[in-house]
């Protein structure tokens, strides 16, 4: 049995794609969480603040804060945003690449359909 954290992680992920999609979505929820947390204390410590001066600043309860870091908790875009502005952050979607299936077309791709000449361009 190992005891890295990354091995546990990646056993995680195998059992959850062996129990089919439903786990999945549920490891990977449980990992946005996890992700949330580790960002928040990173920012958070970076500032050289304790949570109790974060919850003065965004008006967060400090309980709060701390159910957030650990984990424990499901935050509003509203409490996110307001932790997020208190450490000087922002809230921000970032797009990453597909894990599986087709490749977006590129604009330098032709095909022919019903004999004609028909270009296919991916939008930036």
């Amino acid at each position: 049995m190992s005891h890295k954290f990354s091995d546990f992680m990646k056993d995680l992920e195998a059992e959850a794609r062996r129990e089919g999609p439903k786990a999945v979505a549920e490891m990977r929820a449980f990992e946005a969480h996890f992700k949330l947390a580790a960002e928040l204390i990173v920012l958070r410590k970076r500032r050289k603040i304790t949570q109790r001066q974060l919850s003065a600043r965004s008006g967060i309860q400090q309980a709060e804060i701390s159910r957030i870091e650990g984990g424990r908790a499901n935050p509003t875009v509203a409490t996110v945003f307001a932790l997020a502005k208190a450490l000087g952050g922002d809230l921000a979607i970032r797009a990453r690449p597909a894990e599986r299936g087709p490749r977006p077309p590129r604009a330098s791709m032709v095909r022919r359909e019903s004999r004609r000449r028909v270009v296919v361009a991916a939008r930036g």
